[in-house]
């Protein structure tokens, strides 16, 4: 229920979204993130984060206009993110470790969590990185929180945040490709496939969302090492520094 609840929430928040209408700055009108003022990577080791199995969906658009999902697709597409995410860690100077083996009690309090994640990115992305009706509480602060419940987590694996990450996938099927051309001839249009996502750290401490971003016209093949390379930096985009000593963070 709770995880139904969660992705109605967050596609609700991803169609709501108005590219036009931005609340912070960024680099296009499709794509944002917002990170926790005053928040920046301690100087000295290399932040340990955890990173949740990525919730990666790939499939076909097909002639009626609905998502199919690939299975092939979709096992090449998670491999290749999966390999990329850890790779674009190694650049960044952090550690990421895959939270794939756990006990039955911590799968239920990472579904927890990841219901409750849906929630809190369904309604940033309506309030405050694309929406056009910020909440009052919420305007100039970016200031989420999923609750100390996060600490519960696969405590065993010492990490100081988590990492949360979706990307999802519609390719075009040639029955679609088709009806899309019969169509354009009658003079009328119809949607393409679509390509979006998002990535966000979380305090395994507190749960303070600290930063977030969200792609809603993401590019690049996922089901290719170099199209899931390019995803991730895209996902990956204003992800957090380091603090700079003498400084404050930005």
């Amino acid at each position: 229920m709770a995880r139904n609840l969660g992705m109605a929430v967050l596609w609700a928040g991803l169609i709501a979204a108005s590219p036009g209408h931005a609340q912070t700055a960024t680099t296009t009108t499709t794509e944002n993130f917002a990170i926790r003022e005053g928040f920046a990577f301690p100087d000295g080791n290399p932040p340990r984060i955890l990173v949740f199995r990525p919730e990666v969906k790939v499939g076909e658009q097909t002639t009626a206009g609905l998502f199919q999902i690939n299975a092939v697709w979709h096992a090449t597409a998670k491999a290749e993110l999966t390999q990329a995410l850890m790779q674009a860690g190694k650049a960044r100077n952090v550690e990421m470790l895959l939270h794939e083996d756990m006990v039955e009690a911590e799968g239920a309090d990472l579904a927890e969590h990841r219901a409750l994640y849906r929630l809190v990115v369904g309604t940033i992305i309506r309030h405050k990185l694309f929406g056009k009706d910020p909440l009052p509480s919420k305007v100039g602060r970016f200031d989420w929180s999923l609750g100390s419940g996060v600490a519960r987590i696969a405590p065993a694996a010492h990490a100081d945040y988590g990492l949360f990450l979706l990307s999802q996938d519609s390719f075009e099927s040639a029955g679609r490709r088709a009806a899309k051309l019969v169509a354009s001839l009658m003079g009328a249009g119809a949607a393409r496939g679509s390509h979006f996502g998002y990535a966000g750290l979380v305090d395994l401490k507190n749960g303070d969302i600290l930063w977030l971003n969200v792609d809603l016209k993401a590019t690049g093949d996922v089901r290719t090492a170099e199209g899931a390379a390019q995803r991730i930096e895209q996902l990956l985009n204003g992800f957090p520094g380091r603090a700079v000593v003498g400084s404050t963070a930005p």
